[in-house]
């Protein structure tokens, strides 16, 4: 538990989970800083970390105050069970690993239960169809929230994201109500962009979207613009799919990404994407993750991940 009246800085991502750790660490009062960072530069050892530092949803550092986690790679990976490092595999967010943590309701009486299932809701992935296709509420800011969306990429907005984590931190903690948070002027240019691209979007993921079995994969690499939209449209558009594999240029395209995840909308996939993407240096859950591997490389790592997804079931 972390000292009476100490401080701390909260190391996290940049989206839904990211968000609501931040509220419930302030609600505690135990954060003075907020900084957010790639899972592989944490795991890369880019980021420096210390003794003053809190991490949620990133790969465990051992110099870290404390590490809330709740990847399943993460689990395999850290086997000695070191004392800093809080992590619950079944915990459908990384908020949610936290709010227990330190006592639920009781210890978070200001944070509505509303908030907290649309983290869990987020984080692990639980959306149907229909909210998939037509995003609204808190689902709708979960895609606005996440990198993978794509809206970074194109508009100088009036605030950046990081800015706009900031001002959610402090603005959600007093404003529980979903439609206030999406009628303020830094999320709804968001929203409106979002809604604009939509259909272009889907139309890019239909035409650039090849199956392999009940394996989509999604190579983007091509494409002079990537439109914006939510990560899970593949499953919507292509239903049969159990598997999508996502094929991106990693910054500056100095690197492939491959983003793997379980369909959600047709479970019968057995396959444990967490553990595949660990063996290539990165990471995930048994639903979801990603790896970056060398452009040279590209080529044979998606023809081993087509074959393992297909072997594996």
């Amino acid at each position: 538990m972390p000292e009476p009246g100490q401080r701390y800085r909260l190391i996290t991502r940049s989206d839904m989970d990211g968000l609501i750790c931040g509220i419930l660490l302030k609600e505690l009062d135990i954060i003075d800083d907020i900084m957010f960072a790639h899972p592989k530069d944490m795991q890369d050892g880019l980021i420096e970390v210390g003794p003053d530092d809190i991490t949620t949803n990133l790969p465990y550092h051992p110099n870290a105050f404390i590490c809330f986690d709740h990847h399943a790679s993460e689990a395999l990976r850290i086997k000695d069970a070191p004392e800093n490092h809080v992590i619950d595999p079944k915990a459908p967010s990384a908020s949610r690993v936290v709010y227990d943590y330190f006592g639920g309701a009781e210890a978070f009486p200001e944070i509505p239960e509303e908030m907290m299932a649309a983290v869990d809701k987020a984080d692990s992935a639980n959306f149907t169809k229909d909210e998939i296709l037509n995003p609204s509420g808190w689902v709708l800011l979960s895609f606005i929230m996440d990198a993978r969306t794509g809206l970074g990429r194109f508009r100088d907005f009036n605030i950046s994201n990081y800015q706009l984590m900031m001002k959610l931190i402090d603005y959600c903690r007093t404003h529980s109500d979903i439609r206030d948070i999406l009628r303020l002027p830094d999320v709804k240019e968001r929203v409106d962009l979002y809604f604009e691209q939509e259909g272009k979007c889907r139309e890019q993921i239909e035409r650039c979207a090849k199956k392999h079995g009940k394996t989509t994969v999604l190579d983007l690499r091509h494409e002079e613009t990537i439109w914006a939209g939510n990560r899970f449209l593949v499953y919507a558009l292509f239903p049969q799919a159990t598997v999508s594999v996502h094929v991106l240029w990693g910054k500056n395209k100095q690197n492939t990404v491959f983003a793997v995840g379980k369909s959600i909308l047709n479970r019968n996939s057995k396959v444990k994407i967490g553990k595949i993407m660990l063996e290539y240096g990165g990471g995930g859950h048994d639903a979801a993750g990603t790896c970056q591997v060398e452009n040279l490389k590209s080529e044979e790592t998606l023809k081993e991940l087509i074959e393992r997804i297909a072997k594996d079931g």
